[in-house]
Parts: structure tokens; C-alpha cells; sequence
């Protein structure tokens, strides 16, 4: 339950605000079509161009774990850690402005990209489970990853756009940092958790959100296969398999637009059980991408209908989470859903499946996919089972 009374204007003023900040989420995707720019200009191993990009990914997670810590003792709101974030990405288009001529700019990019991620992303999450009610989070939280989404789309055209100007091109996307500085400073509410604002203890963690946890980073670990082996999986069949690479990308995020505004009527009706639909939607995805190689059109549908997974598990995750939150501990939880469970589920399926499928069938990235969709598709047998348990045990308990 929401602890902020808010009026309906300023409510309103605060949906837009956390939706023009969610365009933001995936603002990293402006950044990697400079890849090989990078190593051009400054003569690097395109392994050390991707080390020092990478940094990102591990510093989001850090800075997330620290700033919840210091939410929770009370010497930083929520506000505050959205309103630093989006001002340092202006301070990174300044940095890269003024030192884009030597290649260590790259490593302090990152970190300052990976530490404004980590302020603003999970705290933007927070901030909806304390300021809405439960009906009010389901349906934002669709529109909330559909923002992602879309952001990812505008950022990847975009960024790709300027990188082929010059090679810090893609950069300058943080530059919008500034507008959403200034919006969220003043519409976002200024709050500290009631523990720190009145000394109280903090709730305990509950049972299902550990559920959420751990399913949002089953799903990212089957998911993200998806993007990572498009471009491999193409090369053999299309000749300009990047730019087709590329435009898979983008058809897949846009399923994720398209589902998110969905999310609210099909999550209604299926509750829990929107995580198995999109498991299984996902394992056909990938089963249609594993078969049919040589059809383009085919595998647009595919990705896409891949696509369309994200913005059905993950809000409900999210919700489910909020749900079985409350402000006191609303920064513990948010940063475990939305950063901790999902990017490492993200970071370790290469390291699961590529060295899996590689060892049991080399270089080949449609057994890859097969794999994956039996992988996904047994999750979601044992999660439609969980759930009939569930039920179950609710209607006896009753």
C-alpha cells in the first residue's frame, strides 16, 4: 500500500516522469554500435575496447547495492539518487567532449554511465512501490517496460546514427540527462523510508519475492540468448548479417513496446500464470529461429514474438514484488528484481549456454536455440505446476 498522498495531478506528473526516465534504462545500447570505431581510432584489441564498455554492467550492480544502503540509513532519498544519476550522464557527454582524444575517456565513461544506471534504475522502481497502489503499479509497470524498450530502439538509431560521425557519436545521447534532470527534480516526491525518517525496523523480506528473484533470473538467463547469438546465427545465410543483426535487435524490442501496453488486461486474467505464457512463447520463438534460418521474414516474427516476453515476465516480477514490499524495505527490493536477479541472469548465460551447447555441439547456434527453448519450456512446466500448488494450498487454507 502507498504511504504518499498524493493528488491525481501530481500523480499524473509523476507516471510521465518515471516513464521519461524508463527511456533512459537502456541508453547503453547508444554506446555499443562504437565498438569498432573505438578500436580503430585508438588501435586497441577489440577485446579490451569491449572490457573497458563492459565495466558498465558490473558497476551498475555495485552502485545500486550502495546507494540502497544509504536510503536506508536515511542519507539519501530515492529522488535524489534518480536526479544524480540522469546528471551524470551530462557530466559524461562533457567528459567525452574534452578528453575523447585518449582512450582511458573510455574507462571513465563507463564508470560514469554504470554509476548513474546504478542510482536511477532501481530507485525509479522504488519509487513506484511506494507512491502507488497495487492496481495502479500493475499497469505502470507494463508501460514502464515498454518505455525501456523504446528507449532501446530510439538509443540504438540514434547512437548508431552519431557513431558513424565520430566515434564518441553516441555518447552525446546521454546529453538528454539534462531534461530529465531537471523534470524529475521537480516532480518527483522528496521522502526518506520510514525506518530512516522514524527509527522504526525494516519489514522482513517475504518468501515470494525471492520466487521473483530467482524467476526473473532463470527468464534472463533463457532470454538474452535471443540477441547474443542473432548476429552468428545469420552470418551463414545472409551476407549483410550485421545490419540484419541489427535490425532484429530493434524488432525484438519493439515486441517489448507492444506487450507492455498489453501487460495490464493479460496479466489480470492470468496472474501468475503470465510468467509460463511467456516462457512458452519464448521457447517457441526460439524454436522457430533454430528451424526456419533462411526465411527473414520468419525470423523477424520470431524475434519478435521473442520480444514480446520481456514486457510480459518482467513487470509481473516487478509487480509481484512491489506487492509483497512495503517502503521500509522497498529499497532492498527493488534493487534485487530489477538490478541484482535479471543482469546477473543476463551475465551468466553465455557463460551457461555458449560453453554448454559448445561443448555438446560446437558452433552451432541453432542447437543453441533448441537447447534454450526446451530449457525455457521446462521452466515453464514446473512454474504452471508451482502455481496449481499454490492455488491449491490457498483454497484448502480458506
Amino acid at each position: 500500500m502507498s504511504t504518499l498522498n498524493l493528488s491525481d495531478k501530481k500523480k499524473k506528473a509523476l507516471k510521465a516522469t518515471l516513464l521519461l526516465v524508463a527511456l533512459t534504462n537502456m541508453i547503453s545500447v547508444a554506446l555499443s554500435p562504437a565498438t569498432e570505431q573505438i578500436r580503430q581510432f585508438f588501435g586497441v584489441e577489440l577485446a579490451t575496447v569491449q572490457t573497458a564498455m563492459s565495466a558498465t554492467n558490473i558497476l551498475q550492480i555495485a552502485v545500486s547495492l550502495i546507494a540502497m544502503y544509504f536510503i536506508n540509513r536515511g542519507l539519501l532519498t530515492k529522488k535524489h539518487a534518480v536526479v544524480l544519476g540522469q546528471s551524470l550522464f551530462a557530466l559524461a557527454v562533457i567528459f567525452v567532449l574534452l578528453f575523447h582524444h585518449a582512450f582511458w575517456c573510455v574507462y571513465v565513461l563507463s564508470a560514469l554511465v554504470g554509476t548513474a544506471l546504478g542510482l536511477f534504475v532501481t530507485n525509479a522502481f522504488g519509487i513506484i512501490f511506494d507512491c502507488f497502489e497495487p492496481d495502479e503499479r500493475q499497469g505502470l509497470t507494463g508501460l514502464q517496460t515498454s518505455c525501456i524498450s523504446l528507449g532501446g530502439i530510439i538509443c540504438s538509431l540514434t547512437g548508431g546514427l552519431l557513431a558513424s560521425l565520430f566515434w564518441y557519436g553516441g555518447y552525446l545521447v546521454l546529453s538528454v540527462g539534462v531534461i530529465i534532470a531537471i523534470v524529475a527534480a521537480i516532480n518527483i516526491p522528496n521522502y526518506k523510508t520510514p525506518k530512516a525518517a522514524d527509527g522504526g525496523k525494516r519489514s522482513p523480506i517475504k518468501p515470494k519475492v525471492f520466487f521473483y528473484a530467482v524467476s526473473a533470473f532463470v527468464f534472463m538467463l533463457c532470454y538474452v540468448t535471443v540477441s547474443q547469438n542473432i548476429s552468428s546465427h545469420l552470418a551463414p545465410h545472409f551476407k549483410n548479417y550485421s545490419t540484419l543483426a541489427g535490425i532484429c535487435s530493434a524488432v525484438q524490442m519493439g515486441g517489448g513496446v507492444v506487450s507492455g501496453l498489453l501487460f495490464k488486461k493479460i496479466s489480470g486474467k492470468l496472474q501468475d500464470d503470465t510468467l509460463v505464457l511467456a516462457l512458452c512463447m519464448l521457447a517457441a520463438g526460439l524454436l522457430v529461429l533454430s528451424f526456419l534460418t533462411t526465411s527473414l521474414p520468419l525470423i523477424l516474427i520470431a524475434v519478435f514474438v521473442c520480444g514480446l516476453t520481456l514486457s510480459l515476465f518482467t513487470p509481473w516480477c516487478i509487480f509481484g514484488t512491489s506487492v509483497n514490499s512495503d517502503p521500509t524495505n522497498s529499497a532492498v527490493t527493488s534493487v534485487i528484481i530489477s538490478a541484482i536477479a535479471p543482469s546477473t541472469g543476463g551475465f551468466l548465460s553465455p557463460v551457461v549456454f555458449t560453453n554448454l551447447t559448445n561443448a555438446l555441439v560446437p558452433d552451432s547456434t541453432a542447437f543453441r536455440y533448441r537447447f534454450v527453448a526446451l530449457c525455457a519450456f521446462v521452466i515453464a512446466v514446473i512454474l504452471f505446476l508451482r502455481n496449481r500448488f499454490a492455488k491449491d494450498k490457498t483454497a484448502a487454507a480458506e
